[in-house]
């Protein structure tokens, strides 16, 4: 169970988009399906609806994608490439 903070003035869904956000990023690949909304209720100690909130944050970050029936999958996340003069694609190590 993560524990989010109840008395902060964050939201508790904002709490749960973030540490969603760092789950992607260190466990999961392009195309992974995340927990059920039920799992991750259950993990949170909070309702569906707030899980749903949460999850809504990063579709609109364009982090995941919700698939009718399906679950939630993780999207191709965009390569950070700064783009300046006389820079070279071929020159610059991006991984």
């Amino acid at each position: 169970m993560t524990l989010l903070q109840r008395n902060s003035t964050e939201k508790i869904y904002s709490q749960i988009a973030k540490v969603l956000r760092q789950d992607i990023r260190q466990y999961h690949q392009t195309g992974d399906c995340l927990a059920s909304e039920f799992e991750l209720a259950e993990r949170f100690q909070v309702n569906r609806h707030t899980i749903r909130h949460a999850i809504d944050a990063l579709i609109q970050e364009g982090v995941v994608e919700r698939r009718h029936g399906k679950g939630t999958f993780v999207l191709t996340q965009p390569v950070d490439y700064t783009v300046a003069a006389k820079t070279r694609f071929t020159e610059t190590d991006v991984c």
